[in-house]
């Protein structure tokens, strides 16, 4: 996890949920340096603009599509990222576009990002992980040896003429998993969907509507 992670002030005791981002960028000269920042210092940044338009606009659109994909406009994120935490993946700076590295961290450093993500869940009770990177999604800890977790995927409406799922994991609490060494407290429900970034675009309407159906996400969703 990247330092300094985000905590809302109006996260539920009973249902916590972690929205999981990939990785900063930084300069091509920064890459592979760790994170001199705060994630939260990130958030509140965009939080400060809200007005549409606001801010850094390219990067603003990555947390309002976040917001989006659960009821929330640009105008009202601000509710909507109170009630979450938010952190990075990627300890160090990946550079952007082109450049960008972060699978190549992601693959090195497999087993290290996931014990720190999952000593993150235990140590603050998270109960659903929203993971907006398909490559974090399959960099997760593999499947327990008894067998025991359970996949599935949310099929969505196709995005530049290639298929688009929501990938769902449910990790068992006290069984130990594949490219980890940290066993869970509690069971681990996890989303993956696809970067907001993402080339062939982004459908936050879509995700909505298959994320209003699931019953742990339901005191976040706007209704």
């Amino acid at each position: 996890m990247s330092p300094g992670e985000w905590r809302g002030k109006n996260i539920s005791e009973s249902n916590r949920i972690l929205i999981l981002g990939e990785s900063h960028y930084g300069e091509v000269e920064s890459i592979g340096k760790p994170v001199p920042y705060a994630t939260s210092g990130v958030v509140e940044e965009y939080l400060s603009h809200r007005e549409p338009g606001g801010g850094s606009a390219r990067w603003d659109r990555f947390f309002d599509r976040i917001a989006e994909s659960f009821g929330y406009s640009h105008e009202r994120s601000s509710e909507f990222y109170e009630k979450v935490w938010f952190g990075n993946y990627v300890p160090v700076l990946c550079g952007k576009g082109a450049t960008n590295k972060a699978e190549h961290f992601m693959k090195i450093s497999r087993r290290e990002y996931n014990d720190s993500l999952f000593s993150f869940v235990n140590q603050n009770d998270i109960s659903v992980i929203v993971c907006f990177s398909k490559a974090v999604f399959w960099n997760l800890p593999a499947a327990a040896d008894e067998d025991r977790d359970s996949y599935k995927e949310i099929s969505l409406p196709a995005l530049g003429g290639r298929g688009n799922v929501i990938n769902t994991y449910e990790y068992k609490a006290g069984v130990p998993h594949g490219a980890c060494g940290i066993v869970l407290d509690e069971d681990l429900k996890i989303y993956g969907i696809r970067h907001p970034s993402a080339k062939g675009g982004f459908n936050a309407r879509s995700v909505y509507s298959s994320l209003t159906n699931m019953e742990d996400l339901s005191d976040l969703i706007l209704k």
